[in-house]
């Protein structure tokens, strides 16, 4: 198993993987790919671990252009034939017995292209875990820009359903799928933050795979806003460009919106969306119109 790690100047990265080996079911089957996104000489507490189940490669924090980035250079550069992908954030804890769980949980579904994916229930580091719930992930609203805003809806765990309910959308800080997903619908590199879940899931969707929630509780998320160091939008003085350009590469995708800018199509052809079910079918599992801008009332 492949579990890709986007890390920027991020202090849970060593304690994440750590955690990782110490709960896996088979330690000795997982391999970790972790770009690091770091300061040289200031950011060495926020590195990987050394080892031979992490393949890590490391770049000055000035130089990165954002998580989606990240991700698909980690996607792209760093994995190699493991079967099956795990997609975390770096400030993650995981149950017991883990990696073992997603693999009985996703054959379970005897859907060979199903997606396990959620906003992982909360943890307060180092490792103080929230109770167990089932997340979710719902639309929530249209921002200003015309990009949809996700949350997350949990379920009590008194009514955890008998099998992973199914689903329109992922949560980025934790997917599970057979590569094969991510080689059929690479992770777009000029998305630079929000859009990210909404125009992966509709590609997904779009090219045939099937999103389901986990039914149980596998992953843990540190959702604190201040980490003792900069955001990427903090540090980098061309964010807002970047941020404005995939606004209209979100809205051209889901909308139909031309943009005014080119640079904001650019390889769109080859993280575009696919030709196996259409987006009006994905609108209507998601109950959302992306042209209207609406959302339909749970």
């Amino acid at each position: 198993m492949f579990v890709s790690v986007a890390n920027y100047r991020d202090a849970e990265t060593g304690p994440t993987v750590r955690d990782a080996l110490a709960q896996a079911a088979h330690p000795h089957r997982v391999v970790f790919g972790v770009l690091s996104q770091v300061v040289p000489g200031v950011d060495a507490d926020c590195l990987a671990p050394e080892g031979s189940s992490v393949r890590q490669l490391c770049v000055h924090a000035g130089s990165s252009l954002g998580a989606c980035w990240a991700r698909h250079r980690i996607l792209t550069e760093l994995r190699q034939d493991e079967p099956f992908v795990l997609q975390i954030d770096s400030h993650t804890r995981f149950a017991p017995g883990w990696d073992e769980r997603f693999l009985c949980m996703w054959s379970g579904l005897c859907n060979p292209r199903a997606v396990l994916s959620c906003h992982p229930v909360p943890y307060t580091p180092p490792r103080q875990l929230a109770d167990p719930a089932i997340p979710l992930t719902r639309p929530k609203a249209f921002n200003e820009q015309g990009i949809l805003a996700l949350r997350s809806h949990s379920l009590a765990w008194a009514d955890r359903p008998a099998q992973p309910p199914r689903l329109a959308f992922v949560g980025a800080g934790c997917i599970f799928a057979p590569a094969a997903a991510f080689d059929q619908v690479p992770y777009d590199p000029h998305l630079y933050f929000q859009g990210e879940e909404s125009t992966l899931s509709a590609r997904l969707f779009t090219h045939g795979w099937d999103v389901y929630a986990p039914n149980d509780v596998l992953l843990y998320h540190d959702y604190t806003h201040d980490r003792g160091r900069p955001k990427h939008w903090q540090d980098n003085r061309d964010w807002t460009r970047l941020n404005a350009l995939s606004f209209a590469r979100v809205r051209y995708l889901l909308a139909g919106e031309a943009p005014a800018d080119p640079a904001a199509l650019t390889a769109i052809d080859r993280y575009g969306l696919g030709t196996a079910r259409p987006l009006a079918e994905f609108e209507a599992l998601a109950g959302v119109d992306f042209k209207a801008r609406t959302i339909q009332a749970a």
